[in-house]
């Protein structure tokens, strides 16, 4: 398969394209090691995005020059983040060459949840530790959640951020239909925001 090229938000970061658990589709991993590494240890902690944006939106984003991941560097940790299969660099799932509204909604937490064991799995061997640290934002909660579950020893820490919550529906209301994928623009995020 082409190796597609990935723009690096920092000359140090690093990309890797893993297998995903669906046959021929990659997963997308950005790597930023911390800028003085600590002696004999190391902490990878790996950042997993929610289901708006990915990771060179969340946790590589700069603010004012200075981002999440880069706090996190410089206490000394190897910082990853990831894209679930659909978004940003990792490939997409070929019901996306298809309208929206003639599937069933992808990356559900229990693929989610394989897509990131897969990647778990990568860090874990190319640092050679049994075990890591993550920090899920929103949705990823979920995946994230069902993964530590399956796999208590895989994971030192867990950190949710703003996670999901069951909430009931209203009596007499029905849950939205919902799309196989769609696209979220700056518009929308910003009406999200204010």
């Amino acid at each position: 398969m082409l190796q597609r090229s990935a723009q690096k938000l920092d000359p140090r970061e690093e990309h890797d394209w893993i297998a995903g658990p669906h046959q021929g589709l990659r997963l997308f991993l950005r790597h930023l090691p911390p800028a003085t590494p600590r002696r004999g240890e190391v902490k990878p902690v790996l950042y997993v995005h929610g289901a708006t944006f990915p990771s060179a939106l969340s946790i590589a984003h700069r603010f004012d020059g200075y981002s999440w991941r880069d706090a996190l560097c410089e206490a000394g940790f190897d910082v990853w983040g990831f894209d679930f299969h659909g978004y940003g660099y990792s490939d997409r799932y070929a019901e996306m060459n298809e309208p929206a509204e003639t599937n069933a909604p992808l990356c559900r937490a229990r693929d989610a949840s394989e897509q990131l064991e897969a990647v778990v799995r990568f860090i874990l061997r190319r640092h050679g530790v049994s075990g890591l640290s993550i920090i899920t934002h929103s949705w990823a909660s979920m995946p994230a959640c069902r993964l530590a579950g399956r796999h208590p020893s895989l994971v030192d820490r867990l950190v949710l951020f703003a996670p999901i919550a069951r909430r009931p529906p209203r009596r007499y209301e029905k849950p939205p239909a919902a799309p196989a994928w769609r696209v979220v623009t700056v518009e929308d995020q910003w009406t999200r925001f204010v």
